[in-house]
C-alpha cells in the first residue's frame, strides 16, 4: 500500500474521481491544501478529496521552497510514497516536492512547457509543426499592432489559467483592447498565485474540435482515443459536452493523433498523461493547447464505459512509479457522452422542472444537479459557469451524444435576471 501526497485539487470532474481510485487501489493519501474552506461541504457531506484522506495538512500551498521544508518535515514521519495533484496550477509545485522528497510523480519533467501556451506555440513553430497566426504581447498597444498584422477574428488568451477563463474571440480593436486589459489586471489567479499577465493573441482557428487522448511512459507515447468536444457561448468557448469516441472518418482521426504526438516530442513530453486539444481546420489539425494530466469534465469516465480502461487508474499508477497498460478493449459501449447543464444567463433560478424524465431515462447512467431554487447562477462566460450534468451510454453505436443532448432538454431551468423576482418552488 501507498502513501500518496495529494497537493490541492480541482473541485469537480476528475477531482471527484481520483480520491476513490486511490482507495480502490489499495493505497491512500494526505492531502495538502493552503484553504480547506476552497474544499467546501455540499449537501451535508466533504468534498471527496477531504473525506477520503488519511488526513488534511493545512500549510501555505504557494510557497514552494517553504511547503517542500514542512513536507520534509513530515515525510520523516509519515514516510510519503508519491506526490500528484489533478490542479493544473499545481502540477509544478508537485513536480518540485517530488524532486526534493526523492519520490515519483505522474507529470512530464518539463511540465511548466506545457502548462503555458505561449511556450507551446514557440515549441511547435521551432519543430516545423504547423501553427495558427499567432503573438505574445504585454500591452495593449503591442495587442493592437499584433491585431492590425494577423487579422481579425482573433482569440485572446491568457498564457497560464485554465477553465476557458479569459478566452475570448475578438472582432475589432475595441474587444481586443478590452479583453487585454481584463486579462493583464487579473494578476493573480483563482488560487492567488501571481501570474504572467501576457496575452497570447491567435489567428481564429474554424473547424470542429476534438482531443487526442493519450499515455507516454519513458518517451514512448501511446494513443488511447479521439474525444469530441461541442462549444458554445460565443465570443467565449464553453466546453458544454463531449464524446468518446469522436466520430471522425480514419484519415482525420489518423491525422489528430499523429499531430498530438508530434506534438507531444516538440515539447519534450516525456512522461504522463496528456489531453491534447485540436481543432480540425481546412488547412489541416492544428494544435488549441496541450495539458499533462487526464482529461477533466468527466472524459476519463466515458473512456471507461467505452474501453474498461481507467486513466485515473493510469494516472494513480504512474503516481506511484507503476507502467500501466492503457491497450483497451470494448466494454459493451458504443459510444459515451457527457451534456453540461449551464444558464442562458446570470441570475437566480426561478423554477426547475423535467426532473423526472431525466430519472426514467434508461440511457442516462447518472446526472448532477447543482442549480437550487431561489440559487445564484453564473453568467456563462467561462467552464465555471456549469450547473450541473448529465452522462449517457449508447450500447450499441455512436448515439450518445445525441441521447446525453436530447436528456439535458428535458430538463428547464428558468433563471431570472432580478434577484428580487418571486421564485416557484
Amino acid at each position: 500500500m501507498a502513501h500518496i501526497l495529494m497537493i490541492e485539487s480541482w473541485v469537480g470532474g476528475t477531482a471527484r474521481l481520483l480520491p476513490p481510485m486511490i482507495k480502490k487501489l489499495g493505497h491512500e493519501y494526505s492531502f495538502v491544501t493552503r484553504n480547506p474552506s476552497h474544499y467546501g461541504a455540499q449537501e451535508g457531506k466533504d468534498h471527496p478529496v477531504v473525506a477520503g484522506a488519511k488526513n488534511t495538512i493545512v500549510t501555505e500551498t504557494n510557497d514552494i521552497d517553504g511547503l517542500c521544508e514542512v513536507l520534509e518535515g513530515i515525510h520523516k514521519r509519515e514516510a510519503f510514497d508519491a506526490v500528484l495533484t489533478i490542479c493544473d496550477y499545481y502540477i509544478t509545485t508537485a513536480t518540485r516536492v517530488a524532486e526534493r522528497l526523492e519520490l515519483p510523480h505522474p507529470f512530464p519533467k518539463n511540465s511548466m512547457v506545457a502548462r503555458r501556451k505561449d511556450q507551446v506555440r514557440k515549441a511547435l513553430t521551432q519543430h516545423g509543426l504547423a501553427n495558427p497566426g499567432f503573438d505574445v504581447v504585454n500591452s495593449v498597444e503591442e495587442a493592437l499592432h499584433a491585431g492590425n498584422d494577423l487579422g481579425y477574428p482573433l482569440v485572446i488568451k491568457p498564457t497560464d489559467l485554465a477553465s476557458s477563463a479569459f478566452v475570448r474571440m475578438v472582432h475589432n480593436g475595441d474587444e481586443l483592447s478590452e479583453s487585454c486589459r481584463a486579462i493583464m489586471e487579473f494578476e493573480t489567479n483563482f488560487r492567488d498565485q501571481k501570474r504572467d499577465t501576457a496575452c497570447l493573441i491567435e489567428e481564429y482557428m474554424s473547424g470542429e474540435e476534438v482531443s487526442v487522448e493519450a499515455i507516454t511512459i519513458d518517451g514512448k507515447t501511446t494513443i488511447i482515443g479521439v474525444t469530441d468536444k461541442s462549444i458554445s457561448g460565443t465570443p467565449f468557448f464553453i466546453e458544454d459536452g463531449h464524446m468518446f469516441p469522436a466520430q471522425l472518418d480514419d484519415k482525420l482521426a489518423e491525422e489528430a493523433c499523429e499531430l498530438a504526438e508530434s506534438a507531444l516530442e516538440a515539447i519534450g513530453f516525456d512522461n504522463g498523461i496528456s489531453h491534447t486539444e485540436i481543432k480540425l481546420t481546412e488547412r489541416g489539425p492544428r494544435i488549441v493547447e496541450i495539458n499533462p494530466r487526464p482529461a477533466g469534465n468527466y472524459i476519463s469516465e466515458l473512456i471507461e464505459h467505452v474501453t474498461g480502461k481507467s486513466l485515473v487508474e493510469a494516472f494513480v499508477r504512474l503516481a506511484i512509479g507503476e507502467k500501466p497498460s492503457m491497450i483497451h478493449e470494448r466494454n459493451g459501449a458504443g459510444s459515451a457522452a457527457i451534456k453540461f447543464l449551464m444558464p442562458d444567463h446570470g441570475g437566480v433560478v426561478k423554477s426547475i422542472s423535467g426532473i423526472e424524465a431525466l430519472e426514467n431515462n434508461a440511457h442516462v447512467t447518472r446526472w448532477h444537479l447543482e442549480a437550487k431554487v431561489g440559487g445564484q447562477v453564473n453568467e456563462p462566460i467561462d467552464n465555471g459557469c456549469y450547473i450541473g450534468h448529465l452522462v449517457a451510454v449508447d450500447s450499441n453505436g455512436n448515439g450518445a451524444r445525441a441521447i446525453a443532448e436530447n436528456a439535458a432538454e428535458s430538463l428547464k431551468i428558468e433563471v431570472s435576471t432580478s434577484e428580487k423576482e418571486e421564485v416557484n418552488e
